[in-house]
């Protein structure tokens, strides 16, 4: 619009100029030249940008363009309608502000002629996004060793800006604990120096653009809080049976410790007297094992945090302290009409103990002479009768405790007091040349005693080396000599006392202690890289000796291995060039002494035991089933040895059969897989000692011969007997064998032959049978047979006795058929049958010859004597498998005297109860015409010998069922 308002101004000013012009005569114009007009199109602005939005300080060129290539062209630019001082086509800022944000337009002119003013070109300035350092993984506050995640947001969501990280305003550079990746910072572990404000910076990476810092993030990194253990209830030196708490505290105000209480630095579980809650413990009902150092160990129950340790809280649990009576006044020994004070001396300073005296074990109450207050008892004025054994029993009055019992304390009263000989200077055993000096105490505080000297009950003068002094008597330099009792006499000289000598006071004078080697740590036989501490001890209490150890006589002087400190001598890790015999030697510092070796302490150093595996219960060869039991033997007779047994170098764990017990190793019951070679390994539990592996046992494990179950009754013997025969053969014909046989899985018995008989009935057939083979020595028994059963044997034999029947049967029908034709050509012997078709065989002898006689006589070969037997043999045999078919079929006989009848019938099918066709008739006959041949090889069988003299009669049944086996009835006469 300014642009337009700028246009019209001219064109007016221009006419103005032209009218004044044309209106002064005066003035001469020239004509002007004529202006070509020339069409300008509407120009469009573009602007050097990759971005749509520009940053503080970046740099843009907006350029206005026409598509003419007009020469002379000058540009007027406007922002928001307000006119920019340039008449160029390019607009440059060179540092944008914030202010610069608008829309830009430009129209382009040539004298008179402007173009189109061009569409805005909108440019759009901001402050660079203030970036924030936000919290991704962790806490602000966070323990050593955690780690911590911090986040450089950006809201502007541009990919391309490169971030800079600061701690304490120092650039932040990638180690082992931190690493940048993007926008983010990884401290891996939080060491104390990672504590600080940080900070990042973002910055364009193809930008020029000032950079932009985000506010601070403090991050807090410590070492975790230091627990404290407080007392919460009762005291820290406990009596047995008190109850005590104790807090775990905390500075830090966390809720989510989790705590974990520890006496003597191990974990400290709830029973019957610690009950735990939070961050306290109580001890119900104190004992002395309660007695030790208490700490409390927390960790954050939801942050990785190392666990941090309290301090030590020292507990001391004890008895009731034991009272103790001492002299206050007065002396233990006292003369009568003296004054006693005796103190109920206690430990504890409490000052709530209730005191109550005794004499002889009997309560003493307050008299005229005797006097109690507080802890102290008086006697104002001894006599005889306060003699005795003085205790006093302590009671806390605010405190449920027992009452406690002082020792005793011997009070005699008597007549004045015997003097006692006591060391002052020096010792009671001295060495020679060393000074001693005795005291003849009286306990009377009487100055006036007069003091004699005697030695072994001989009056001691002083000489050069024994000087006497009032009540002290000094050796000056100690001699063998001066070895003895020593017993000084006293006399009161300001009271009427007789003598009194002293008790004696033995003074040994000899050369300096001999001192000893004992063990403190270790053993006296001990293992290589064991630890072991030797102490040089010296009776003589004098902690001034100077000491110097040897092994085999050799002076030991420190090494990587040995450290020699004050009286003891440590092996840090044992070597086999450390056995030998330790001594140690001795000099007092301060005492002009000669010096004393100690005597010899012999140490063994050794290598561990190599174990063994010796065979306890079995044998190295064994057979499946069998128990075998392996001792892992170590020649060391210690007890604590921990034992791994392996089998072919892999661990053996207890299962079904295997038990592992101590240094045993027991295989219940022997399989294939047990086979291999077997080592223990050993370890002792409470020695850091290396482990020892033993040789080899070789187990072999085999399976026991096989049993076979065989069938030994033949095919043809089946129709005759009424027993099978089993046969238990074992597949080992080195080895002599009992045979035990089972049915259906139950011990039926045991024999020495292989051969069982089994009954051939319907329920025996039915049931299964197995044999094992049995011995007194290895192998005790064999496997077990497969499996045997008689149903398929039942059922054959039914099949044969079936066919049997029907080849009898057709014979049968066959004789009488011979007999009725025989018949109808003899007329003369009709009466021989009877209208029913029996025949009749009459003996040999008395009678004539039978129609089937005559038939085989006249058809057949003769049959000589031998042939007769065999047939006579055959049908004997027979007879037991007709009768026993009999009985099963349930066809009664018809017995008549001497004589048995079978009587043809003819029967229906079992299965179809219906008539045979005619047609089936006539198949049957011709199968019997068939079976002629064959039946007339038979005909011995059922032809009685010529010496019966017996009538025997067959019924047959033309068509039998399946179980009759085509026989009906037989019966020998």
């Amino acid at each position: 619009m300014a642009f337009v308002k700028f246009i019209l101004i001219a064109a007016v000013v221009s006419m103005v100029l032209r009218l004044s012009k044309e209106e002064d005569p005066g003035v001469t114009t020239k004509p002007m030249a004529m202006e070509t007009k020339v069409h300008i199109s509407k120009p469009s602005i573009t602007a050097s940008l990759n971005h749509q939005v520009l940053y503080q300080g970046e740099e843009v060129t907006l350029q206005c363009t026409v598509p003419e290539k007009l020469s002379d062209l000058e540009y007027a630019w406007d922002k928001d309608s307000a006119p920019i001082k340039t008449s160029q086509s390019t607009y440059i800022i060179n540092a944008a502000t914030v202010s610069d944000s608008g829309k830009y337009s430009c129209m382009a002119k040539r004298g008179t002629t402007t173009s189109e003013i061009s569409d805005p070109q909108v440019l759009t300035v901001k402050k660079p996004p203030q970036p924030k350092v936000i919290l991704s993984v962790g806490w602000s506050r966070v323990f050593t060793d955690e780690k911590v995640t911090l986040i450089c947001e950006v809201l502007d969501t541009s990919t391309s800006w490169k971030y800079t990280w600061l701690r304490n305003s120092l650039k932040i550079s990638d180690d082992a604990d931190i690493k940048t990746t993007g926008n983010s910072l990884s401290i891996l572990s939080a060491k104390q120096g990672h504590h600080g404000d940080y900070t990042c910076e973002i910055e364009l990476q193809d930008r020029p653009l000032s950079r932009a810092l985000s506010t601070k993030f403090a991050l807090s990194v410590q070492e975790p809080p230091q627990p404290k253990v407080i007392l919460s209830v009762g005291w820290s030196r406990v009596f047995t049976d008190e109850k005590v708490t104790l807090i775990c505290e905390v500075l830090d105000t966390s809720t989510s410790w989790k705590y974990t209480w520890l006496r003597n630095s191990l974990k400290i579980s709830d029973d019957a007297d610690i009950k735990t809650t939070g961050n306290s413990l109580s001890i119900l009902s104190a004992k002395q094992g309660h007695h030790g150092n208490y700490t409390c160990e927390i960790e954050l129950q939801d942050r990785p945090l190392s666990r941090a340790l309290s301090t030590t809280f020292a507990l001391s649990v004890q008895e009731p302290p034991q009272p103790k009576v001492i002299l206050s006044v007065g002396w233990s020994r006292v003369f009568t009409h003296e004054k006693v004070t005796l103190i109920c001396e206690v430990l504890d300073t409490s000052t709530s103990w209730k005191y109550t005296w005794l004499r002889n074990s009997l309560k003493i109450s307050d008299d005229a002479n005797i006097k109690t207050t507080g802890n102290s008892l008086s006697i104002l004025s001894a006599k005889q009768g306060h003699h005795g054994d003085y205790t006093c029993e302590i009671e806390l009055q605010d405190r449920p405790l027992s009452r406690a019992l002082s020792t005793k304390f011997a009070l005699s009263v008597q007549d004045p007091p015997q003097p006692k000989v006591i060391l002052s200077v020096g010792w009671s055993r001295v060495f020679t040349d060393e000074k001693v000096t005795l005291i003849c105490k009286v306990l009377d505080t009487s100055t006036s005693w007069k003091y004699t000297w005697l030695r072994n009950s001989l009056k001691i003068s002083d000489d050069a080396d024994i000087k006497t002094t009032g009540n002290s008597l000094s050796i000056l330099s100690a001699k063998q000599g001066h070895h003895g009792n020593y017993t000084c006499e006293i006399e009161l000289q300001d009271r009427p006392l007789s003598r009194a000598l002293s008790t004696t006071f033995a003074l040994s004078v000899q050369d300096p202690p001999q001192p000893k080697v004992i063990l403190s740590v270790g053993w006296s036989r001990v293992f290589t890289d064991e630890k072991v501490t030797l102490i040089c001890k010296v009776l003589d209490t004098s902690t001034s000796w100077k000491y110097t150890w040897l092994r085999n006589s050799l002076k030991i002087s420190d090494d990587a291995d040995i450290k020699t400190t004050g009286n003891s001598l440590s092996i840090l890790s044992a070597k086999q060039g450390h056995h030998g015999n330790y001594t140690c030697e001795i000099e007092l510092q301060d005492r002009p002494l000669s010096r004393a070796l100690s005597t010899t302490f012999a140490l063994s150093v050794q290598e561990p035991p190599q174990p063994k595996v010796i065979l306890s219960v079995g044998w190295s060869r064994v057979f499946t089933d069998e128990k075998v039991t392996l001792i892992c033997e170590v020649l060391d007779t210690s007890t604590s040895w921990k034992y791994t047994w392996l089998r072919n170098s892999l661990k053996i764990s207890d299962d079904a059969d295997i038990k592992t017990t101590g240094n045993s190793l027991s295989i219940l019951s022997a399989k294939q897989g047990h086979h291999g070679d077997y080592t223990c390994e050993i370890e002792l539990q409470d020695r850091p000692l290396s482990r020892a592996l033993s040789t080899k046992f070789a187990l072999s494990v085999q399976d026991r011969p096989p049993a076979s179950l065989t069938l030994e009754t033949s095919w043809s013997d089946i129709m005759s007997v009424d027993t099978l025969t089993l046969k238990c053969e074992i597949k080992d014909g080195t080895l002599e064998w009992n045979y035990t046989w089972y049915k259906d899985g139950l011990f039926e018995q045991t024999i020495l032959e292989e051969t069982y008989s089994v009954k051939a009935t319907e329920e025996t057939f039915k049931s299964e049978y197995k044999c094992r083979g049995n011995r007194t020595e290895r192998p005790l028994y064999s496997s077990f047979s497969e499996g045997f059963k008689a149903n398929n044997i039942v059922l054959k034999r039914k099949v044969l006795l079936a066919i049997s029947g029907c080849v009898v049967c057709s014979i049968i029908l066959l004789i009488i058929g011979c007999i009725v034709l025989r018949c109808t050509r003899k007329p003369e012997k009709q009466e021989m049958v009877k209208e029913d078709f029996f025949f009749s065989m009459t003996d040999s002898k008395t009678q004539t010859s039978s129609p089937l006689q005559e038939y085989l006589t006249e058809n057949g070969p003769p049959l000589d004597k031998e042939e007769r037997d065999e047939s006579t043999a055959i049908i004997n045999e027979a007879a037991p498998i007709i009768e026993d078919q009999i009985k099963e079929e349930g066809l009664p006989s018809k017995e008549a005297g001497h004589f048995t009848s079978f009587k043809v019938e003819k029967s229906p099918l079992k299965e179809k109860k219906e008539l045979q066709s005619l047609k089936e008739c006539d198949e049957s006959t011709a199968l019997l015409i068939e079976a002629v041949p064959a039946a007339d090889d038979q005909i011995n069988e059922v032809t009685p010998s010529k010496e019966t003299a017996c009538f025997t009669s067959f019924k047959a049944d033309i068509s039998p069922s399946p179980e009759s086996n085509g026989l009906s009835s037989y019966k020998e006469c």
